[in-house]
């Protein structure tokens, strides 16, 4: 029933490559990513606007959980059976930023685990995804539209964030490095290296978009070996190691010119018990950002797509 699949020229969100579960894990992932994008950040900053009609990081923050509230009641509705007709849309007020950062980031998880929730108890064949229409400035949608639209809005605020945090001072500064290996696997890990790295034109095969390369630190790496860790690059899992960053200035929102793909970053990759094998003790917790930040690998969206290959420059915000 939608006018037309979602897409965006500015973030490069494109609704035909998150099916449900991806729609799911990324509202789930979502509000993580919002606060490890502002951990350590002065309030002030947070506060400040980059330029006179852009927003602060906390305006965008406390506008996603109202808009997400809305997205919400709207899916309840939808998939309760009844038609929606916002007439030329609705309207969402100014953010009111009084309760500060973290209010705002309890507000927009409180706001993503419901929408989350709703959309879970929808068998993703059920019927009434399409079947009902939400009417909106003209246009007609479903119900996985606006599933869908969430992703989309809350993903691209990020973004706007991320931009806003460089230009004042606050995110990553610009550095240059290269990219010391690009590896692949047939799945799982190790990964070993290759020569030149997947064409990243379609996401839809290689996990959802949050998760379209996994990059890491060569430097970070030798650390860990020199701490007795049998790791070496590629064995967590990253498919991209970069060299000559400060690894421990990168956060979500942080954009990277990676060879002529730009990335940017999303989340810090949780984990897994399949890399116990590369530490010494067997505590692959040494890499979790939860308990030992600036030391995990991360997750990137592909903005623009492009080829890898060992030995391109990276420009960190470039």
């Amino acid at each position: 029933m939608s006018v037309a699949s979602e897409t965006c020229d500015a973030c490069r969100f494109a609704a035909d490559h998150y099916d449900l579960p991806d729609v799911l894990g990324t509202l789930r992932a979502l509000p993580h990513m919002w606060r490890h994008a502002t951990e350590g950040i002065d309030a002030g900053v947070l506060s400040t606007r980059p330029e006179p009609e852009v927003w602060s990081a906390l305006e965008y923050l406390v506008h996603c959980a109202e808009v997400v509230d809305l997205h919400r009641l709207g899916l309840e509705i939808l998939l309760g059976g009844e038609d929606i007709d916002a007439g030329q849309g609705v309207e969402v007020p100014e953010p009111d930023t009084s309760g500060g950062l973290a209010v705002a980031l309890d507000r927009l998880e409180v706001a993503l685990t419901a929408q989350h929730d709703v959309a879970a108890a929808v068998p993703a064949d059920d019927p009434a995804w399409l079947l009902r229409s939400l009417r909106a400035g003209g246009d007609r949608h479903d119900a996985a539209w606006l599933v869908r639209h969430t992703v989309h809005d809350v993903s691209h605020h990020l973004m706007d964030i991320g931009r806003g945090l460089h230009l004042l001072g606050a995110g990553a500064p610009t550095q240059e490095g290269a990219i010391a290996q690009v590896s692949a696997s047939d799945g799982g890990v190790p990964k070993r290296p290759v020569r030149v790295g997947d064409r990243q034109a379609d996401r839809r095969h290689h996990g959802r978009p949050l998760q379209a390369l996994c990059l890491w630190s060569l430097e970070v790496i030798e650390a860990l070996q020199a701490e007795g860790h049998p790791i070496e690059p590629g064995a967590a899992g990253e498919n991209v190691t970069l060299t000559g960053i400060d690894w421990s200035t990168l956060r979500p929102g942080t954009q990277l010119l990676i060879g002529d793909v730009l990335a940017e970053v999303s989340a810090w990759a949780t984990p897994c018990a399949k890399n116990a094998q590369w530490f010494a003790d067997r505590d692959f917790h040494r890499i979790d950002h939860e308990q030992h930040p600036g030391w995990s690998r991360a997750y990137a969206w592909v903005r623009e797509p492009g080829t890898l290959r060992p030995g391109d420059a990276v420009v960190v915000e470039p």
